[in-house]
């Protein structure tokens, strides 16, 4: 199936309790969810892969795409096991010690390399930054802390280290687990938490290899080293999460919305999907209507021209998570309309490269855009294998339509999360004759063209992947 999409912004959702039915499912694929995401944080492994069995079978069903992507849990640092919860009261002195449970009255922190990891000066945060310790001095194996920003705390919640240099490794013995789960589910897309630098990927893309697997990754923003290492980061990844959570807390939250900004517009430079996350519609956890403010967040960052919105809570737990997925298109839908008044203007300010690789297709890329807008033509086609090229038209964020279409399950599934983009099935053919024909029939009975409509076509040495390097500027008729 080819679907008219009228919004260019995509919607990634996540499956929990409240949502893991195969009638959830098609509800949020019918309010116009684009992704699901399965969080590896919550939830058995058993509740995990019969989730996905039901994306996979539910998306087959009304034939379209929805990318199913697994979120890897990442090197959690939480608060170790306490008989009751403990009130913290600013201006008291604790101990801090490396444990799985609490000791003499310390503090317990599940993490082995804790007292290596933080010293004098640098501060320990619990709660999402609802507590702020401040380490005073080490003795023996205690770190002494003073509470700067005291609350009642209990067993298990989060702990962030944002003065220190964390060395747990990116991927952490569950998330190696899970990888091997995620190939097994034929996750689409497979998300890294707390990336740090480049290598952190390519670990990642190690472990998907040992199983012969080339699940594109995602990688999560939400530590302060990775903005020093933000450039090496994208050359790596294939798609950016800006997790706003844990990235607040590491950061201050003042900071947060001027860095989504210059993480935006670098992915959108590198051609390389960006997705924000965290509390977008919080409220509708409980509540049928947004705040304003809420409206405003979603909205700005469609504005910023970021790729995909993400829900979490919301419709994983929520109680209204299909009115969610709702409000959210109508958020977008409405944010775009004022999009596209100066197109060329807002176009030439970015000029996306893509990789240092992908230079030359680039600017392949820029040659179909331009020449579409300067034509008036009504869409841009792309047969792509690997869904690159089309990555690098939709970096552009132009005003026409991208239909993209390919003969892999794999990309057409993938593919749901870019941009603008509205993917279609092939079959496999032998000729490019034959496939200028399937595209041809696939464009008309979906009434997306008519003969005597313009289209500019974007194709590359047949068969091969990453070679788009023709563009043309047809009739639809002259297609067949």
């Amino acid at each position: 199936m080819l679907e008219r999409r009228r919004d260019r912004t995509k919607i990634l959702a996540t499956l929990g309790p409240a949502t893991g039915t195969p009638a959830r499912v098609r509800e949020l694929m019918r309010a116009g969810v684009d992704a699901i995401r399965l969080n590896m944080s919550h939830g058995e492994a058993s509740s995990i892969k019969r989730w996905a069995g039901i994306v996979r079978k539910v998306r087959r069903e009304l034939d379209r795409p929805v990318s199913l992507l697994v979120d890897l849990r990442g090197p959690r640092i939480r608060l170790g096991s306490m008989k009751e919860p403990r009130l913290l009261k600013r201006g008291e002195i604790i101990g801090v010690t490396a444990h799985t449970s609490a000791q003499d009255g310390d503090l317990p922190i599940d993490y082995l390399r804790l007292l290596g990891d933080v010293g004098p000066g640098q501060r320990i945060l619990v709660r999402d930054g609802r507590v702020e310790l401040k380490v005073l001095r080490r003795t023996g194996q205690r770190l002494m802390c003073k509470v700067l920003r005291g609350d009642v705390v209990s067993s298990n919640q989060g702990v962030n280290l944002p003065d220190s240099k964390v060395s747990e490794t990116a991927l952490s013995a569950k998330d190696r687990v899970d990888v091997k789960l995620a190939v097994e589910m034929k996750a689409d897309w497979i998300a890294l938490s707390f990336v740090r630098t480049a290598d952190d990927v390519r670990a990642l893309r190690r472990e998907l290899a040992r199983y012969g697997s080339k699940i594109p990754i995602v990688a999560k923003i939400e530590h302060p080293m990775a903005l020093e290492h933000l450039d090496a980061i994208l050359e790596e990844t294939d798609a950016v999460m800006i997790a706003r959570g844990d990235l607040a807390v590491e950061v201050g939250h003042a900071l947060v919305p001027t860095i989504q900004k210059r993480i935006v517009r670098a992915c959108i430079l590198k051609a390389t999907p960006v997705i924000v996350a965290t509390q977008m519609l919080e409220s509708m956890l409980e509540t049928a209507q947004p705040t304003r403010a809420e409206v405003s967040d979603v909205a700005n960052a469609v504005l910023d021209g970021v790729d995909a919105v993400m829900l979490s809570g919301e419709t994983a737990v929520g109680k209204f998570p299909i009115e969610t997925c709702r409000t959210m298109r109508e958020i977008i839908h409405e944010t775009e309309k004022g999009l596209f008044h100066d197109t060329w203007r807002l176009r030439r300010s970015l000029q996306p490269t893509g990789k240092k690789r992908q230079a030359l297709e680039a600017a392949t890329m820029d040659s179909a855009v331009t020449l579409a807008e300067r034509a008036q033509a009504r869409t841009l086609l792309a047969f792509t294998e690997s869904g690159r090229s089309v990555r690098l038209v939709s970096a552009f964020r132009a005003r026409l339509p991208i239909v993209a279409l390919t003969s892999r399950e794999e990309t057409f599934q993938q593919m749901a999360l870019y941009w603008g983009v509205m993917p279609g099935r092939l079959p496999r053919v032998k000729r490019l004759r034959e496939m200028n024909r399937e595209a041809h029939r696939l464009l008309r009975e979906h009434k997306l063209l008519g003969d005597q409509d313009l289209l500019v076509v974007v194709t590359g040495t047949f068969a091969v992947s990453g070679a788009t390097n023709t563009v043309r500027l047809i009739r639809l008729a002259d297609l067949t």
